[in-house]
């Protein structure tokens, strides 16, 4: 038997860049490994008409191991949107997003959200389990909000 465990996430961060500018950074998947933390590789495989990804393979270490999943990315422009969902990989089940909320003098707060959940056996389950889980958790939020302001105010 096995436990299910979820994580729900939600922070802000301020980044001293226009909407565009960090869409832009968020788009090009290939270069994650380079800046984002525990993100070994990326590979895109769909895109939509604009040429932005729509089906995303992430190889990610999260301490305990690497995984592989699959997310669908779906572009609400007017809303200043970008959706995540899960496809298929090592995970449960992964909904996450990022919003944008254009700030004056050319900055952006950037809102992301993650809930991630994922089945651990019942015999792995413990308070030590639980607290590398949570470390994970809140790897995947620096990464997904500081890494990417330190990579789009570097330019």
């Amino acid at each position: 038997m096995a436990d299910t465990t979820s994580a729900g996430l939600t922070d802000s961060i301020t980044i001293n860049a226009g909407v565009d500018d960090i869409k832009s950074v968020l788009l090009d998947f290939e270069s994650y490994p380079d800046w984002m933390g525990g993100v070994e590789a990326m590979e895109v495989l769909k895109r939509d008409k604009k040429k932005r990804g729509t089906q995303v393979r992430y190889t990610v270490d999260i301490i305990l191991r690497k995984i592989s999943y699959v997310l669908s990315y779906s572009y609400d422009d007017k809303a200043d949107r970008i959706d995540m969902g899960y496809v298929e990989g090592d995970l449960d089940d992964c909904n996450s997003y990022y919003e944008f909320e254009p700030l004056d003098d050319d900055r952006t707060e950037v809102t992301y959200h993650y809930d991630v959940s994922y089945s651990i056996p019942r015999a792995l389950m413990n308070p030590v389990t639980k607290r590398l889980l949570k470390s994970v958790d809140k790897r995947v939020m620096n990464s997904a909000l500081s890494d990417l302001k330190k990579r789009v105010e570097r330019g």
